[in-house]
């Protein structure tokens, strides 16, 4: 069962430091992705679906805006759920951890423009987001609501890279006309 106790300075640095994390992640993955032109190139080139936006901007705008949030709700769950003496916010801070390391994996697989790859890692990333955003929420409801929006964008990413998975093998094992 959580508990709270009273919000101190050493909190507000704590959190804010929490929340570095993942802003830094998403920041530096941005930066990494820009500084691939070969990726950004595959990225442009990539058939996708009529629905899914063309602005490659976007996509890293709401990155990083929906991953910054994670790591104020990891605190509050950390805080209010009683550190990791408790089994519940262990559980919720691995599947946390397990899904930040799920995105970060999901950079090398772009480079290797494996199109199924990357889709079940985006299936992966989806899940563990789902997963840590219910466990939060039983902790700490505004962390649960914190986590959210990035779980829907996961969602989104994950619906996106099915769609091209079979835009793209479809097109790749299509007969060859002579």
């Amino acid at each position: 069962m959580p508990y709270y106790n009273a919000w101190t300075c050493c909190d507000t640095r704590k959190a804010i430091i929490s929340t570095l994390v993942p802003f830094g992640a998403a920041a530096g993955a941005v930066t990494y992705f820009y500084k691939d032109s070969d990726c950004v190139k595959w990225w442009e080139k990539v058939e996708k679906p009529k629905w899914a936006p063309k602005d490659l901007r976007l996509y890293s705008a709401l990155d990083v805006l929906t991953l910054s949030p994670l790591g104020y709700a990891s605190y509050l769950v950390y805080k209010n759920g009683g550190g990791f003496d408790y089994t519940d916010t262990t559980v919720a801070l691995g599947l946390y951890g397990a899904n930040l390391a799920f995105a970060v994996a999901t950079l090398p697989i772009v480079k290797k423009r494996n199109h199924k790859c990357l889709f079940f890692n985006t299936a992966l990333v989806h899940l563990s987001a789902l997963g840590a955003a219910y466990a939060f929420y039983q902790i700490d409801k505004r962390a649960g609501y914190f986590v959210l929006p990035y779980a829907l964008w996961t969602g989104f990413y994950t619906a996106l890279t099915f769609a091209i998975t079979r835009l793209n093998t479809a097109k790749s094992e299509a007969p060859k006309t002579e």
